[in-house]
C-alpha cells in the first residue's frame, strides 16, 4: 500500500496477516517494558509476517519502488553493516541486532497505516498499561516493599537482573527501581519513550481512554523522576515530553502552563528527596559519572585509529583502547563511550556518525506530514538528548522501543476513519 506524502510502505494484507501484524506490535509494546526476549520475538515475527508481501513485490518488479522513499535509512544500514566489514572490521552479534533494528522501521509504520481506530486505542492502552505496572512494581522495589531475591532463584535461567533491583541508595533506606525490566536505566529510558506517547495519545484519543492515558502517562512520568535515578533519563524525558506537549497542543499558553508544571515536578523531586539531589550534584564530578571522562577518552583513541569506517557495529571496548590510568570498572565495561554519537563515531567512522545524525534529521522532518508525527519526534528529541550521556542503543529494550515509537508516528492511514486526526 502506497501512502502519498512520504515514504511509501508494503502492500495491503489480507485481514489475518493484517491481525497478526497487529499482534506482533503489541507484543512488541509489551516485550520492550519487560524483557528483551519478548521484544526480540515481536521482532522477529513481525518481520516474517512480511516475507510473503516482499517476496510478492519482488516476483513484480516493485520492491525498488516501495523501499525507494526509505533510501537514506536503507543507506545508514548498508555503510554501518558493509563499510567496516570490507577493511576486515566486522560486526559483533549485538551490534549486527542493533543495527538490523533499524530496518523494522518502514515495517511498523506499514502495519500502523493498517490498524483501525479500534487496534490504535487497544496497542495505546496495552503500551500505557504496562507502562503503569511498571510503574508500581518500580515503586514498590523502591521503598523495599519486594520479595527477597532467593524467590527469584529459580529464575536465574531466564537471566533477568533481579540483583539490580536491590542496590541501595545511599543514607536513604530505599532502593533504585527498575520495574519490570529490573534494570533502572532501562526502565527509565524505555517508560519516558512511553510517557512520551501518553502525550500524543491524550491529544487524539477521547473519552475514558484519554482519561487513562493522562493518568499512565502522569503516573509514568513521576515514576521516572522518583524511583530509578536515572538523572539523565529523567532530564531528557522532561525536556522531550515538553516538546511533545508544545508539538500537539492548539494553544500555545496552554502548552507553556504545562511544560512550567513538568519542569516543576522535576524540581521538587530534586529539592525534595536529598539522595536523588545528592545523585545530581554527583553527577557534575569525574566519579560520580562513572568516570565517563575516561570511557569517552577511549571513544576518542577509538575514532583516531579508525577515523573512516570505525571498528565494526557492537565491536568498541574501553579496554580495547586503555591506558595505564584507567579504572578497572572502565575497561570492564563491555561496551560504552557514554556518548552514542562517539560511540557510533567510533564503530562506523565519522562519515558514519554524520550520516547518523541527519537520518535522525530526516525522520524528524518527514513526521511533520504524519498524524502521528509528534510521537517520532519526541521519541528522537529524548533519544538525542540522551546520547549525550548515555548509549542507549547498547540496551536492546530500549533500542527496540526506540524504532516502534518511531515507526508508528511515521504510519501514515489512508482511511477516511483515520482513528487520530491531525492535530489543529
Amino acid at each position: 500500500m502506497r501512502t502519498s506524502g512520504g515514504p511509501s510502505t508494503s502492500p495491503g494484507t489480507n485481514g489475518r496477516l493484517s491481525t497478526w501484524r497487529f499482534g506482533a506490535l503489541v507484543f512488541w509494546a509489551v516485550g520492550v517494558q519487560t524483557h528483551e526476549l519478548a521484544s526480540t520475538a515481536a521482532f522477529a515475527l513481525l518481520v516474517l509476517l512480511f516475507i510473503p508481501s516482499l517476496l510478492a513485490e519482488l516476483r513484480a518488479g516493485t520492491l525498488e519502488a516501495t523501499a525507494r522513499p526509505w533510501r537514506p535509512l536503507l543507506a545508514f544500514i548498508a555503510w554501518s553493516l558493509l563499510a567496516p566489514t570490507i577493511v576486515g572490521q566486522y560486526p559483533d552479534g549485538t551490534g549486527l541486532a542493533r543495527t538490523l533494528d533499524w530496518a523494522t522501521i518502514p515495517l511498523i509504520a506499514a502495519t500502523g497505516t493498517q490498524l483501525t481506530p479500534r487496534r490504535w486505542t487497544v496497542l495505546t492502552l496495552v503500551t500505557l498499561g504496562t507502562l503503569g505496572l511498571s510503574s508500581i512494581v518500580a515503586g514498590l522495589q523502591h521503598f523495599g516493599i519486594w520479595p527477597p531475591m532467593s524467590t527469584f532463584a529459580s529464575l536465574d535461567w531466564m537471566r533477568i537482573p533481579f540483583a539490580r533491583v536491590y542496590e541501595p541508595i545511599a543514607d536513604s533506606g530505599r532502593f533504585m527501581g527498575g520495574g519490570l525490566l529490573f534494570h533502572r536505566l532501562k526502565f527509565g529510558h524505555v517508560s519516558g519513550m512511553a510517557v512520551v506517547g501518553a502525550v500524543v495519545a491524550a491529544r487524539h484519543l477521547t473519552g475514558r481512554a484519554r482519561i487513562a492515558a493522562m493518568v499512565l502517562g502522569a503516573m509514568g512520568f513521576i515514576a521516572v523522576w522518583v524511583f530509578p535515578y536515572a538523572r539523565m533519563g529523567a532530564v531528557s524525558m522532561t525536556i522531550a515530553v515538553g516538546i511533545t506537549v508544545a508539538l500537539v497542543s492548539a494553544s500555545p499558553l496552554r502548552a507553556l502552563m504545562i511544560c512550567a508544571a513538568l519542569g516543576l515536578v522535576g524540581v521538587l523531586a530534586i529539592v525534595s528527596i536529598a539522595p536523588l539531589r545528592d545523585r545530581f550534584l554527583s553527577a557534575l564530578t569525574d566519579q560520580g559519572s562513572g568516570q565517563r571522562t575516561q570511557h569517552m577518552a577511549a571513544g576518542v583513541e577509538a575514532v583516531r585509529q579508525h577515523p573512516f569506517v570505525g571498528i565494526g557495529p557492537g565491536q568498541f571496548r574501553p579496554s580495547k583502547f586503555s591506558d595505564p590510568n584507567m579504572a578497572e570498572h572502565v575497561k570492564d565495561n563491555p561496551g560504552k563511550a557514554h556518548n552514542q554519537y562517539l560511540s557510533m563515531a567510533a564503530e562506523i567512522g565519522i562519515p558514519g556518525a554524520i550520516g547518523f545524525i541527519a537520518l535522525l534529521g530526516w525522520l524528524a522532518a518527514i513526521a511533520r506530514r504524519r498524524p502521528y508525527g509528534a510521537l517520532t519526534q519526541g521519541s528522537i528529541a529524548l533519544f538525542a538528548i540522551l546520547s549525550l550521556a548515555h548509549d542507549p542503543l547498547f540496551q536492546a529494550p530500549v533500542s527496540m522501543a526506540l524504532m516502534l515509537a518511531i515507526g508508528l508516528g511515521l504510519a501514515a492511514p489512508v482511511k477516511a476513519e483515520a482513528p487520530l486526526p491531525a492535530r489543529a
